[in-house]
């Protein structure tokens, strides 16, 4: 369907519908609502919510329905964003834009909720109003939950009766709103993904950091209808598993590198709603496509270790000719004064002037290594006096069979 802006026509009759209804109740008319509301519930014997639930069902219900099961229904949620002919900080709710396109369109072509005679019933109960829910006493929280119960209930009965294609005037959905709680996942069911179409494009903030062919899919009517990009805590077990269902997560989505990754990610959320409304064909196909994009994935992409591997630059080691390990002496008058390990491979030859017996030490485990030293102090010999000779000469050191050492 083709997003055209809608005309300043629609905008001004939305603007006056606004108006028309800017008026607060007073006191005395909002109190006049409660007591009836009041007594009806008393005479049923039921609580105030249950009563207005059960009374919305059975009695507005059927006049929200048509005798004409071609006929386009308007849904809305929330109020219009960046629309060109808004004035500066102007806000307008898509309830007063979805009533005046609807009125512009060929008579009988398109209906809407509040248009219709149960939606009107209900509307002149005024349930949003500060002074019915004054005159029910009831703080702010409790009436909109009121209110909130009321109309969901109505747009429930709306969206089963909608047969023919859903005009959706919202830019991105609220986890917590009508549409997105009860609304669409009776569309999704009823009418079909296929006759689902959204007024506005995908707002740009939602779409920004994404490659181009996520935010192409983000901005298929058909992914738009199930998924939401808020985080939403709910106590309410039910409308949290809803919302829990169709969320993802742009952060985590723009962190993924590749088209592949990222189309698995929004296609695991339109599976697990898919798997909340019952629709078990599309369960499998969406499922099969997302195991495999992302075997795919797994396939092309280097696992983590193999990567560092293949980038990393040889070391010293690596780089260095192998050398076969010498067979050292271990002959205690070849060095004296040190223990000798001869498992241990030559190391770099190093200067052997050594000034004292502990460098001399030292420069001797350096020349072998795995040769640990063990420093013995040595009596000089006095300056003045003459060397002693020998009574027997030392015995020839032991010579090794390593041709590679040539000692």
């Amino acid at each position: 369907m083709n997003q055209e802006p809608l005309p300043n026509e629609v905008i001004d009759a939305a603007r006056k519908l606004r108006n028309e209804n800017a008026r607060p109740l007073t006191p005395a008319e909002g109190l006049a609502i409660a007591q009836r509301l009041r007594a009806a519930a008393q005479s049923a014997d039921k609580g105030l919510t249950e009563y207005l639930v059960d009374y919305v069902h059975e009695e507005l219900g059927p006049h929200v329905t048509t005798p004409d099961p071609d006929i386009r229904s308007a849904f809305w949620s929330h109020v219009v964003e960046n629309h060109p002919h808004l004035e500066e900080n102007e806000t307008l709710s898509n309830e007063y834009i979805a009533g005046a396109y609807t009125a512009a369109q060929p008579e009988g072509s398109t209906r809407f909720l509040e248009g219709t005679q149960g939606g009107k019933e209900l509307a002149a109960l005024r349930l949003w109003d500060k002074a019915v829910q004054d005159g029910l006493r009831l703080d702010e929280d409790e009436g909109k939950a009121l209110a909130s119960a009321a109309w969901s209930a109505l747009s429930q009965e709306y969206a089963i009766a909608t047969r023919s294609e859903a005009a959706f005037f919202a830019g991105g959905l609220a986890p917590w709103s009508v549409a997105y709680q009860t609304e669409l996942p009776e569309l999704r069911t009823g009418t079909g993904l296929d006759n689902i179409h959204f007024m506005y494009p995908v707002p740009e903030r939602d779409l920004e950091g994404l490659l181009p062919e996520t935010q192409a899919l983000l901005s298929e009517d058909r992914v738009r209808a199930q998924v939401h990009y808020m985080r939403y805590e709910e106590p309410d077990a039910k409308r949290a598993r809803t919302a829990e269902a169709g969320y993802v997560d742009l952060t985590m989505l723009r962190s993924l590198t590749t088209p592949e990754a990222q189309r698995a990610a929004v296609l695991d959320a339109c599976a697990r709603v898919a798997q909340l409304d019952g629709r078990t064909a599309d369960v499998e196909r969406l499922t099969s496509e997302v195991l495999s994009l992302r075997t795919e994935q797994a396939r092309e992409t280097p696992a983590a270790e193999d990567e560092v591997e293949r980038e990393a630059p040889p070391t010293e080691e690596q780089q260095a000719p192998k050398l076969s390990a010498p067979t050292v002496s271990t002959h205690g008058q070849y060095l004296p004064g040190v223990t000798v390990n001869a498992r241990t491979g030559p190391a770099p030859l190093e200067s052997l002037t050594l000034p004292t017996p502990e460098k001399a030490a030292v420069g001797a485990h350096a020349f072998l290594p795995g040769v640990v030293p063990q420093v013995k102090p040595i009596a000089a010999a006095p300056v003045n006096s003459a060397p002693a000779t020998p009574s027997q000469a030392p015995p020839a050191p032991e010579q090794s069979h390593d041709a590679g050492m040539g000692v």
